[in-house]
Order: C-alpha cells, then sequence, then structure tokens
C-alpha cells in the first residue's frame, strides 16, 4: 500500500488528515488488511451460517400475561390518596 492509496481512501471515507499523520494510517490499514487476510484463512466449512448474530445467544421466554398490579396497596401507605393517585400539596400556584 502507498501514499496515494491512503488518500484515496481518506477521499472516499471524507476525512482530513494531516501530512504527518499518513503513515500511522497507512500502518493501521496494513494491519487490518493483514487481519483479514487471516480471518479468511480460517476454515468453516463445518459451521453453519447464522441469519442473525445473536441467534445463537438469544434467550426465548414464553409470552405469559403475569398481573402484578400493586397499586392498592401502594396508595393504602400514603397519606392522602382518592382511588388513582396520590394527593400532594399544590407547589406552583
Amino acid at each position: 500500500m502507498d501514499q496515494e492509496t491512503v488518500s484515496t481512501i481518506c477521499y472516499l471515507a471524507r476525512l482530513q488528515i494531516e501530512k504527518n499523520k499518513s503513515k500511522k494510517i497507512k500502518q493501521d490499514l496494513e494491519t487490518i488488511i493483514e487481519l483479514i487476510g487471516s480471518l479468511q484463512k480460517i476454515d468453516t466449512s463445518n459451521i453453519d451460517p447464522l441469519y442473525n448474530p445473536l441467534e445463537m445467544t438469544a434467550l426465548t421466554h414464553d409470552d405469559v400475561e403475569k398481573s402484578d398490579n400493586k397499586k392498592d396497596k401502594f396508595l393504602e401507605n400514603s397519606a392522602l390518596s382518592n382511588e388513582d393517585y396520590f394527593l400532594v400539596p399544590r407547589v406552583v400556584e
């Protein structure tokens, strides 16, 4: 990879780079390309493809309706309440 390729990649990515950082970017891009090359060498012939990356780890639960409404218990503990709400002193007039 040469500096012209780095400049082209930065242009296509709409990045402005300083001249002194182009060597570092070139090294980083070469490292990324080497990593991808090493991933391509891995044998995946016995592995089934996934439709979703969470497919193997996502837990599923039955859709069960639970009614855990404790509104009446909470309202009993308040100093003032009506049948649906806590009653508090007015703050803004």
